[in-house]
């Protein structure tokens, strides 16, 4: 492992770390489909619910522009311990109410400077 890799390792353990402390306990619910079943017309689902920590905040009003980024968005930063995807729905505490509620997970973007995961910035609606 090189020394910058190594630092950014000890990067992504420090904002967990804060995450833990200052933000709050989440859970990300990934559906894994199944193969289809031609005969009952459905498919098999999995669901995968994962443990993390996060942090949510109202989207800022300069990104707000009704079409990709409506109203009531929010952003979540989730620690990296904890893969999240589009389409995975997040069980986190709401930012406007401060109660816990499932948001539908609209776009990730990790924060993976020379390739190591030290957070993601999830877009989420509710």
């Amino acid at each position: 492992m090189s020394e910058l890799t190594f630092s950014y390792a000890r990067t992504a353990t420090s904002a967990t770390r804060m995450l833990q402390r200052y933000g709050a306990p989440c859970t990300i619910k990934h559906t894994n489909l199944g193969a289809y079943d031609p005969a009952s017309g459905t498919a098999a689902s999995n669901v995968t619910n994962t443990q993390s920590y996060c942090a949510v905040f109202a989207m800022p009003q300069k990104y707000i522009n009704g079409t990709l980024v409506l109203q009531g968005d929010q952003q979540a930063y989730c620690a990296a311990g904890a893969v999240i995807r589009q389409g995975d729905t997040l069980n986190c505490r709401d930012s406007f109410t401060g109660e816990y509620r499932d948001f539908q997970v609209i776009d990730v973007k990790p924060v993976s400077p020379a390739g190591v995961p030290v957070l993601f910035v999830a877009h989420i609606r509710g």
